[in-house]
């Protein structure tokens, strides 16, 4: 009898286990059948505003979803809710970088939307405008709401919607001068506007002071605007921000300034 019980006690342990599972499959099952069955209570939507962005809000949102498959003021079942779908609705806006579109254990659709992060607001030669976002992408203006962004103005000769590859390329330093600013606290502060000459060369109009900084083209950036940060501390803090109408930072260890009214140069030598 001994030997018996040794023989039968592992598959009975076994088949004990084979039901449990088969028990816990079937009331997994039976739960998402009914899961799948229940009717949706509540559209829930988080727009992400801390950037201080406001492009769109929830209203916004549940307009996309009218417009496409799911009527908020209709209970549907959970089951046949297309989510990807309403995840690619939402992402068709313009103005949205990224969307989360899920179910929750109360059976709530909760959406989750974040916005693009305009960088630069660009005004071509034609008075059409448009941002480059944080990816430097261009992204429309909106009637709702304008970002507080540095504008670039000047000889920008593109075409708003088909990007070309000259296009392209001024694009692209515009956003790496951008880009340079926005890490340096003192430039972000300073500068909220970006010439672009007739020589593509590049000219930031500060937002204290009477004069303008010639950068020229992007290249050696943190050189230059180290020289401006030493012109500033010992050259403009002794003779006044309004003595100069220009101050050149495209030639190597010099300044190069402009005084107003005044047609010559006045250089003013700096040892890197």
């Amino acid at each position: 009898m001994k030997n018996f019980w040794i023989k039968v006690k592992p598959i009975l342990l076994i088949t004990f286990w084979l039901l449990c599972c088969s028990g816990v499959i079937v009331l997994l099952g039976a739960s998402l059948m009914k899961s799948n069955q229940d009717v949706f209570q509540k559209i829930e939507v988080q727009v992400d505003e801390s950037d201080g962005n406001l492009f769109l809000d929830q209203n916004d949102v549940l307009q996309l979803l009218k417009d496409h498959q799911l009527n908020p003021e209709k209970s549907k079942a959970v089951g046949t809710i297309n989510y990807e779908l309403l995840e690619k609705a939402i992402e068709s806006n313009p103005f949205v970088a990224s969307v989360q579109v899920y179910i929750d254990a109360n059976d709530k659709i909760q959406i989750s939307v974040k916005q693009r992060l305009p960088v630069l607001r660009i005004i071509n030669s034609q008075r059409v405008s448009y941002y480059l976002d944080d990816q430097g992408k261009r992204m429309p203006c909106s009637a709702k709401f304008t970002a507080r962004v540095p504008v670039a103005t000047g000889a920008i000769i593109t075409n708003a919607e088909h990007l070309s590859t000259n296009d392209s390329i001024l694009e692209k330093k515009l956003f790496e001068l951008t880009n340079f600013i926005r890490r340096d606290s003192f430039l972000n502060a300073l500068f909220d506007q970006i010439v672009v000459d007739d020589e593509q060369e590049f000219e930031l109009i500060p937002s204290v002071g009477n004069h303008s900084v010639l950068i020229g083209d992007v290249n050696d950036l943190e050189q230059k605007f180290n020289k401006l940060k030493v012109f500033y501390k010992d050259g403009l803090n002794h003779t006044g921000w309004d003595q100069y109408s220009e101050i050149n930072l495209k030639y190597e260890n010099e300044v190069y300034c402009t005084r107003h009214g005044s047609v010559a140069n006045e250089n003013e030598s700096l040892n890197q």
